[in-house]
């Protein structure tokens, strides 16, 4: 072979391998675009199911509006009574600064079935012997003192006293914490 024919076969040579890498090339550009359009196509996915979780929470936040603006007010009042000892102590406290005639104070947390928010409870067992008007004023205040507690029992009986009653009460303070 000539120099010529040495010549065209490198220059054939040169042109099937730059016509193999321009195939290899090719089809991994097709490859990538195909693997773009896929990316692309889940993005959009995305968006849409994105403005549409945006839409249901919306929804959700509007009707859900009176709720959560009624626990905004009711939290500050049961996170005061964060434990048994917080709400033992607040309840004796009132008893002492009202100096009432306590006859027996009883203390026990209870757990709440079926309430997830507020598991506990701490139930006060208290016995009371003192002027009748004293006493029912103070059932009455200690509700708007401590809003969250709630009288659950009251049993009213004749003191010794004239002016006396003899008052059996328990009393429930939701614990807004673990025991």
């Amino acid at each position: 072979m000539n120099n010529k024919q040495i010549a065209c076969v490198i220059v054939l040579i040169m042109l099937l391998g730059l016509l193999q890498v321009t195939s290899w090339m090719n089809s991994r550009m097709v490859k990538m675009q195909g693997e773009a359009a896929s990316a692309t196509q889940a993005a959009d996915l995305a968006s849409i199911q994105l403005m549409g979780e945006q839409r249901q929470l919306e929804e959700l936040k509007k009707s859900s509006r009176n709720l959560i603006d009624f626990l905004n007010t009711w939290q500050p009042y049961f996170a005061q009574t964060d434990s048994s000892q917080n709400a033992e102590l607040r309840i004796s406290l009132r008893i002492k600064q009202d100096n009432l005639v306590s006859l027996s104070q009883r203390y026990e947390v209870a757990s709440i079935k079926n309430n997830k928010s507020l598991p506990y409870v701490m139930r006060a067992h208290l016995s009371f012997e003192d002027n009748y008007a004293r006493l029912l004023n103070w059932f009455g205040a200690i509700e708007t003192e401590l809003p969250t507690l709630r009288i659950s029992s009251l049993r009213i009986a004749p003191g010794t006293g004239e002016s006396d009653l003899k008052i059996d009460a328990i009393l429930e303070q939701p614990i807004s914490s673990t025991r």
